[in-house]
């Protein structure tokens, strides 16, 4: 999807600040990085942070993180990745900054529903001007599964993020298998949003 999608979130831009939220070990990371942007994750896992770099054959150091206890800031040593091992809830832009561009895949939908405004919120207030955000919510029968990944409806993101940026659903995509049967569910589709966040 991040493919067919890149120039929708670059806008041809190049050496952009890109944030990846509860990253795990994305490969679109490495991919992105390989463009010439610079990469900001976060993920609770440090396992999962440090996988990452041994699969793209990453050497890394890491350091702690000030204002945050127990944080890790594991930084590639070419400098253009830069994960945080916390709670994505920690950060803040004085800590990782502002971002041109946010995929979000896996990441609002994992969230716990009650805590998706402090979630948005947190989203808005790293975004420049003129950035965009490029989101995967899920659809599916809410009565039959109750996640995560957690039913999200259009309805709810326009709520969420709407009074700060422009959105304009992209594509709805069938993501249906064998694990989604077992769930008891007919359908299971991912939906691409981008979130234009305009001066």
């Amino acid at each position: 999807l991040l493919e067919k999608y890149l120039d929708v979130l670059l806008s041809g831009r190049s050496g952009l600040r890109i944030f990846f939220p509860l990253c795990g070990k994305a490969v679109d990371m490495k991919r992105l990085a390989d463009l010439g942007h610079s990469i900001v994750g976060v993920d609770i896992s440090e396992q999962a942070l440090k996988e990452f770099f041994a699969d793209q054959g990453l050497s890394y150091c890491e350091e702690p993180v000030p204002g945050i206890a127990g944080a890790k800031k594991l930084q590639s040593t070419s400098g253009n990745i830069c994960l945080y091992c916390c709670s994505i809830y920690d950060l803040s832009s004085e800590i990782v900054g502002k971002f041109d561009g946010v995929w979000d895949r896996g990441a609002l939908v994992a969230v716990n529903p009650c805590d998706r405004p402090r979630y948005a919120s947190l989203m808005i207030s790293l975004m420049e001007k003129n950035s965009s955000y490029l989101l995967v919510t899920v659809l599916y029968d809410p009565n039959k599964h109750k996640g995560p990944p957690f039913y999200v409806p259009e309805s709810e993101v326009k709520s969420l993020f709407g009074n700060h940026c422009e959105i304009k659903l992209l594509e709805k995509v069938s993501d249906f298998s064998e694990r989604h049967r077992r769930w008891g569910l007919d359908y299971f589709l991912e939906v691409l949003y981008i979130l234009k966040f305009v001066a």
